[in-house]
């Protein structure tokens, strides 16, 4: 019989504060410590535990849906400007169950396929205007190129330029990066210009659905799909403003990762020349001065490495959370009923058990054999278990494809006096100071 210990070690905190405060002073390092220091179950807080074992992870995703749950809060009964709560990603139950298999075939191998050709074009349209010497701000290269790729693959449309604009905007201010933590509801500069942001954002959804509703009818694409939710059906939750909460939600879920994946991929190649170049003999060899195709994506070897191991250092998806709904066990502790559960790629793609010199990138590792009895959950970049991200294989895709066609044309460098750091935002792992000079390949 298994003896279980009570709570769990974790750091103490300042004045009883929980360690609030030092952990919005530097999510990242305050996460890394506590893992490090304490070991794989970390008390972070009041009924707040970090999850750090491969083990305990693939358990929550895993083997025990019914004892853990995504959402736990109360629904707004109102179409909630801002609030976008009867998304599938924000749903949990029969709910999400409904309009998991409602959505699930956007995704479907074949049609993701098909996309190669506008991601390769939107790929091209983005270093159109880049000029050899000039330095490039790549979050704003890499943002309105995956809001492009997003829109043709989900809506089957280009967005206007309004509509990037306000999308962009949004994500901007949504995960800007402020010196302290204000309350939203304080009407300072920074939060009225976030409402405005949220606002618009709003506003730029409903004239999406309005401007593409005739245009979806009878077609595959999301619009379409989410307008076939009925209300009451299996569980399924769809109240009348469903279709924007839905619309929003993968626009900014599928469109934020993969900007974020791009943009820390290109700055790690620019910062290893000799990853760059075997990547660009790589696509030269492959692609023989012509466009990439889907079909390349399986013969670009090397290259899906060096986005692996981006991904790895870089998760776009920094941290995730599940709420426990019953007692239970993980790591040989009793996990209450009620208490929130954190589990970091961050933390435990950095973990020294599961990667040699894992501050290193090393897109080798993932060729070489050293990782054949890696455990299963020490690498989730796109979560897992039945709430697996569904976009993964086109984000997957659009990588390789994008970072292809930028090799093809450039290689990148750093940008004397850039100055690049992540920044945890809410859930995202978002890029701040990559300033890149292009130089075209000869």
């Amino acid at each position: 019989m298994t003896t279980l210990h009570g709570e769990p070690p974790g750091p103490e905190g300042a004045w009883g504060i929980a360690n609030v405060a030092d952990f919005h002073a530097d999510p990242l390092r305050f996460v890394t410590r506590c893992a490090r220091e304490f070991g794989d179950v970390v008390r972070l807080g009041q009924d707040n535990y970090l999850l750090c074992h491969p083990r305990d992870i693939e358990h929550v995703f895993v083997n025990s849906q019914r004892s853990f749950a995504k959402e736990t809060g109360q629904k707004p009964t109102w179409a909630k400007t801002g609030s976008y709560h009867y998304a599938l990603m924000h749903t949990d139950g029969k709910d999400w169950l409904y309009k998991r298999r409602l959505l699930q075939s956007l995704f479907k191998r074949d049609r993701v396929d098909t996309r190669a050709e506008p991601i390769v074009e939107a790929a091209e349209e983005m270093i159109a205007s880049w000029r050899p010497g000039k330095v490039r701000a790549l979050e704003g290269d890499v943002a309105p190129l995956a809001a492009q790729v997003v829109g043709r693959f989900l809506l089957g449309s280009d967005l206007s330029a309004n509509e990037v604009r306000r999308v962009t905007s949004f994500l901007a201010w949504s995960f800007r990066p402020l010196p302290i933590r204000i309350p939203r509801w304080l009407p300072t500069p920074q939060n009225l210009r976030f409402r405005w942001s949220v606002w618009q954002f709003d506003r730029a959804v409903y004239g999406l659905i309005e401007r593409l509703r005739e245009r979806s009818r009878g077609s595959s694409n999301l619009l379409e799909l989410v307008h076939q939710a009925r209300d009451g059906e299996d569980g399924c939750l769809a109240p009348p403003w469903y279709p924007r909460d839905e619309v929003a939600i993968m626009l900014l879920a599928a469109h934020q990762p993969t900007a974020i994946a791009l943009a820390w991929t290109l700055y790690l190649m620019a910062l290893h020349p000799e990853v760059d170049a075997r990547v660009a003999a790589e696509v030269e060899q492959t692609l023989g001065g012509r466009r990439a195709t889907v079909e390349d994506s399986d013969r670009l070897v090397y290259t899906a490495a060096v986005i692996k191991e981006s991904l790895r250092l870089y998760p776009p998806v920094w941290m995730t959370a599940r709420d426990s709904l019953q007692e239970g066990e993980l790591g040989g502790y009793r996990i209450a009923a009620g208490v929130s559960l954190a589990l970091s790629p961050w933390v435990t793609h950095r973990d020294p058990r599961w990667f040699v010199d894992p501050e290193a990138f090393r897109p080798e590792r993932w060729l070489d054999g050293s990782l054949e009895r890696l455990p299963k959950f020490a690498y989730f970049p796109f979560g897992g278990g039945p709430r697996l991200c569904m976009g993964a294989s086109l984000a997957k895709l659009a990588l390789v494809l994008v970072i292809a066609t930028v090799t093809r044309r450039y290689r990148l460098t750093l940008a004397a006096g850039a100055k690049v750091s992540p920044f945890a935002a809410a859930s995202f792992l978002i890029p701040q100071g990559i300033r890149l000079v292009p130089t075209a390949r000869t």
